[in-house]
């Protein structure tokens, strides 16, 4: 990646065993060690890397090529990592992933109900019909 052009992510299983994967990460890390779960790492490799800001990813589902952006890859990386662990993000990622969601058309504060939710609610109201059912039979004779 010194060379500053573009890396496929290139750990296609398959591909890697028959050997006709192309050059890129994933077969890059398959040639050091011949296992496909130890090439498939090159995905997480990139996400990683891609969030740590030091390298770029051509932002495609299919064909991800990556692209180193800094030369202090290492240094970024480690304060990556060290951010990761610190108090104040981690409460904020639990702030936002059981913060409920927002519908579309609904104001703030409006609570989403959850599908359990829902589903019990609809189960409730489907046994109260029943209950109601057996009544007016009972009392209809």
């Amino acid at each position: 990646m010194q060379d500053r052009e573009w890396k496929t992510l290139a750990n296609n299983a398959a591909k890697l065993c028959m050997g006709t994967e192309k050059d890129g990460i994933g077969k890059f890390l398959y040639k050091l060690r011949s296992e496909v779960s130890y090439a498939q790492l090159s995905s997480q490799l990139g996400a990683i890397f891609y969030q740590a800001g030091v390298w770029e990813w051509n932002e495609q589902k299919r064909g991800m090529k990556f692209l180193l952006l800094l030369e202090n890859w290492q240094e970024k990386t480690t304060e990556y990592y060290r951010d990761s662990l610190s108090l104040e993000n981690e409460v904020a990622f639990f702030d936002n992933a059981l913060e409920p969601g927002l519908e579309p058309g609904l104001e703030p504060g409006e609570i989403v109900k959850s599908k359990k939710q829902q589903k019990q609610e609809v189960q409730i109201e489907v046994i109260q019909k029943i209950e109601q059912m057996k009544l007016s039979a009972f009392f209809r004779d």
